[in-house]
């Protein structure tokens, strides 16, 4: 061979070979890596560890929502139809074993998979049969379901694994306890109530896990396998009472039934502590199905309706004018059916009478206007404004439910010259239900306001308790005034008051009742607050309806509050005091002597009106000649 032609040979061997080694020395140690790393990836199957949402428990641990992980079973069409089911078969003529193919597809897929699901085989089948990479099969199976349909190592079906909240109380404490909604990757999130405000907290961490699989779809023994656990959320207890909430929840809902009113809501509250042992509305929705419930009974509205509180809000003028020194309550007033004030506004009660001699003490029993407005304006009113303001109108009480409303109330200095005057009973201001129970509890607490709070305590997925701290309370007044507006608070509920029907065999009550127009549509809101034991309170406990039938606080709302209030004495363990028993028992041994003295025949008298009054036209704010509820 010519020798020139030879080198060129050799060379361009020579060049071919470094060209060969080149590539190799990239693949295997430049881009070797890479592309490993991209091999590697192809055949890992990687997941979601979905963490449980925590629990919420009622104080006794009743389990009012809870979560699960479940699975979602889908089916890839296109790799289902590529299944071979094989099983081994004996030669009868050489013993030997072999594989062979005893079916394929959908068919043979849905024939090993349908006995675990327990369904039937050709309706699954018929769901693999198509061209879509992803169709659900089965829904919500347990974990344990799933393992066994994993095992059949068919390749194209897969997992999607769900976290599903369920609430095995149902209704009780639905408008409380709150639903969730599943975002776009399948996580739940609080949607109402605590669900919502304790989203963050109920919320875990979500672990992953990973695994490589050969072209069948089997795992690779000697592959990775890696698993991240999920961290469960934590658990919120609350301080509402199961049994006393349904129990609240069902005489709410009877009297708004009985009444054809809109809607009702009842708060019980222990004053020295603020905890919530029932928040209540009527039609409580079912979070387990929240889109049964009209849109607005999906609400709490115990903390977010606001209404006028009408005689309620006399709490507070008496309160304020007895800590300002402007009354005692054994102060007379003179007290007309009407009565004009010094700016030529006019007020009168809700029912007519002569002229009376009151005092202060009577004035609220009886829940007169008249009495009321001339006691208010022996103070000045940016100084009631201010009591209205200490006593939690116009703030948020801070509970921990969200879309809490602060109420109504506007600066002293744009009350008009009526509104200066309506305030003084109820009208011209607003707020909610948990607003006015939070009232008389300052009232029940010695005059300290403890705001009040609905989660006792936090649990994380460790077990670790966080109690929830009592909140610091404020002082609104001093504890001699407060015990002396107890008295005359015990007084309301006594004979001559205006909520006779509050009061409880055994227990001294001492409360107010309210009755208010509503003044952007026709109809009143009936409500009463008040506390038990009176001179060693347990509990605060208001109950509002709105828009009943009849007209007044006293025989609308005060019945609920004596239901509610005895359940709540009996779940306590709070047993009846002697001491009230033998007074209320000399009581009745005394109408009966009046009755037998006066010679009639036993029966009881024609009943008065609710406020104390003996005609049943309501009257509100006193403006004439218009009739308006009073508040009582």
């Amino acid at each position: 061979m010519n020798p020139s032609r030879r080198r060129a040979l050799q060379l361009f061997g020579l060049v071919g070979f470094a060209a060969v080694a080149a590539k190799t020395v990239k693949i295997q140690v430049v881009d070797g890596p890479a592309l490993a790393l991209k091999a590697k990836a192809e055949r890992t199957v990687t997941w979601v560890n979905r963490a449980p949402r925590g629990q919420i428990l009622g104080r006794d641990g009743t389990v009012l929502a809870s979560s699960a992980v479940s699975y979602d079973i889908g089916a890839n069409q296109r790799l289902i139809s590529q299944f071979e089911r094989i099983e081994e078969q004996e030669d009868p003529a050489t013993g030997r074993t072999t594989e062979v193919v005893a079916g394929h597809g959908a068919a043979a897929a849905a024939e090993l998979i349908a006995p675990v699901l327990g369904v039937d085989a050709q309706e699954l089948g018929a769901k693999m049969v198509g061209d879509s990479t992803y169709v659900v099969i089965a829904q919500a199976v347990t974990p344990d379901t799933w393992r066994k349909v994993n095992a059949l190592a068919i390749h194209g079906i897969e997992p999607d694994q769900r976290t599903r909240r369920s609430y095995p109380a149902g209704t009780v404490a639905g408008n409380v306890v709150g639903y969730t909604y599943e975002n776009e990757v399948r996580e739940l999130v609080g949607n109402a109530g605590i669900e919502m405000s304790q989203n963050g907290v109920l919320t875990g961490t979500n672990g992953e896990g990973s695994v490589e699989i050969g072209k069948t779809g089997a795992i690779i023994p000697t592959g990775e396998h890696e698993e991240v656990p999920a961290r469960p959320g934590a658990t919120v207890r609350l301080t509402l009472d199961p049994n006393l909430q349904t129990i609240a929840q069902d005489a709410i809902d009877k009297v708004v039934v009985a009444q054809g009113a809109d809607w009702g809501a009842a708060v019980v509250m222990e004053p020295a502590t603020g905890k919530v042992l029932v928040l209540a509305d009527s039609r409580s929705v079912d979070p387990g199905d929240p889109g049964a419930s009209a849109e607005a009974d999906r609400t709490a509205r115990s903390v977010e309706a606001v209404f006028e509180p009408g005689s309620v809000g006399k709490v507070i003028t008496f309160a304020a004018a007895l800590e300002e020194g402007v009354l005692r309550p054994d102060n007379t007033f003179t007290v007309p059916y009407t009565w004009t004030a010094p700016n030529g506004e006019v007020f009168r009660d809700s029912h007519e009478h002569p002229v009376e001699s009151l005092t202060a003490a009577q004035v609220l029993a009886e829940s007169s206007n008249v009495g009321t407005v001339q006691i208010g304006d022996l103070m000045p009113d940016d100084v009631r404004h201010g009591y209205i303001e200490r006593f939690g109108f116009g703030r948020v009480t801070g509970i921990e439910m969200p879309a809490e409303s602060p109420g109504i109330l506007t600066p002293a200095a744009d009350w008009d010259n009526r509104t200066r005057y309506t305030t003084m009973f109820g009208q011209g201001i607003a707020g909610t239900t948990l607003q006015a129970v939070q009232v008389l509890a300052a009232v029940a607490n010695k005059g300290v306001l403890v705001p009040p709070r609905v989660i006792d305590a936090w649990i994380d997925a460790d077990g670790e308790e966080r109690a929830q701290k009592t909140p610091a309370g404020r002082r609104v007044m001093s504890e001699e005034h407060a015990a002396a507006l107890t008295e005359m608070l015990i007084g309301v509920t006594q004979e001559g008051g205006t909520a006779e029907a509050a009061s409880i065999d055994g227990y001294l009550v001492a409360g107010k009742t309210g009755t208010t127009e509503i003044l952007t549509e026709s109809g009143t809101v009936a409500s009463f607050v008040g506390f038990t034991p009176a001179r060693d309170p347990a509990i605060a406990v208001a109950v509002v309806v709105y828009r009943p039938g009849d007209t007044y606080g006293g025989t609308v709302s005060a019945p609920v509050f004596r239901a509610i209030a005895l359940a709540a004495m009996h779940s306590l363990g709070i047993a009846p005091d002697p001491a009230v028993i033998a007074a209320q028992a000399a009581d009745e041994a005394d109408a009966r002597a009046g009755v037998d003295a006066d010679g009639s025949d036993g029966t009881a008298p024609a009943p008065a009106a609710p406020d104390g009054g003996a005609a049943p036209a309501p009257s509100g704010d006193g403006a004439t000649p218009a009739p308006a509820p009073d508040g009582g």
